[in-house]
């Protein structure tokens, strides 16, 4: 059986929704679900609610106001396939729905079973494929983890979402020396080893990413430096108790951290900056210890 796809039509028209609804529902091209929206404001209350593989927008919404409806429904959802639906055949109107955020635009007067499955199943391939290589743009591809682009990007929507905020910056201990000792291969297996424990205990709100070489960083939001102390605490503990067997090999690996709490306006480098003077001092004092910078 195929994969049911769910596609929210955004559609005033009752008559017209109906129609749409039926080619869709007994399409020989896909296993469609349709759930209707009779407003932009139903559109948007819909996509906070549920998710959908798929959006049919009709620009001519009687809340709505052509392009900008679009707008509005791909600052609810970022990444959802759009497929708008226009009056008539009109290029212009099309293609700036295409520059705007929508995958493909398909005239009413040339809607039929064909077409509008066609055109949903291609808006989710090309949407798919472009979040792929969005991906891999902003993905670490050793460790997995978001890299320094995504990091950036994190920071800014993290800062204006929460209260606090507070940025660890985290390096192994004795890199070079496991390389030198190990080789690059038992490095890079390392590397991953210490990625995946920081992905395993960064809990649902903590944005963690590899920020360059051995150094690793977190975005630890909603809790006071004593907190952020104790979790970093934690954290470099069961870096430190889970060793890495290699080929008959055990490998110990200890970590440091630096952390600072994210001042008002305060931007990404300069957070990092004074995490690093953290990070500095913990290197120096000992190494696998948490050292905070709030000067």
């Amino acid at each position: 059986m195929k994969k049911q796809i769910s596609v929210l039509l955004v559609e005033d028209q009752q008559a017209e929704a109906i129609v749409v609804t039926r080619l869709l529902s007994h399409s020989a091209y896909g296993n469609f679900s349709v759930t209707v929206a009779v407003a932009l404001a139903d559109a948007i209350e819909q996509l906070g609610k549920n998710s959908f593989d798929a959006c049919l927008l009709d620009l001519g919404l009687p809340d709505g106001h052509g392009i900008e409806s679009l707008r509005q429904v791909r600052s609810v959802d970022g990444c959802i396939p759009i497929v708008v639906l226009t009056g008539n055949d009109d290029e212009n109107n099309g293609l700036t729905a295409i520059e705007t955020g929508a995958q493909d635009y398909l005239a009413k007067d040339f809607v039929n079973s064909r077409t509008v499955s066609r055109a949903l199943l291609f808006a989710i391939a090309r949407q798919n494929t472009m979040l792929g290589h969005a991906a891999d743009a902003q993905t670490d591809m050793l460790t997995g983890l978001p890299n320094r682009r995504l990091l950036s990007r994190d920071f800014d929507r993290m800062s204006n979402q929460f209260d606090l905020l507070s940025v660890a910056l985290l390096d192994i201990d004795n890199f070079k020396t496991i390389n030198d000792l190990h080789g690059h291969l038992i490095g890079d297996r390392v590397l991953q080893h210490v990625a995946s424990l920081v992905r395993d205990n960064a809990g649902n709100n903590i944005q963690a990413a590899r920020f360059g070489g051995e150094e690793f960083t977190l975005l630890i939001p909603d809790s006071g430096i004593d907190a952020t102390v104790d979790y970093a605490s934690d954290l470099l503990s069961k870096i430190e108790n889970a060793t890495l067997e290699i080929d008959g090999k055990s490998i110990s690996v200890t970590a440091s951290i630096g952390l600072t709490s994210v001042r008002n306006e305060e931007g990404l480098d300069e957070s990092l900056r004074r995490a690093d003077q953290a990070l500095y001092s913990a290197k120096h004092t000992g190494r696998n210890r948490v050292c905070v910078n709030d000067a």
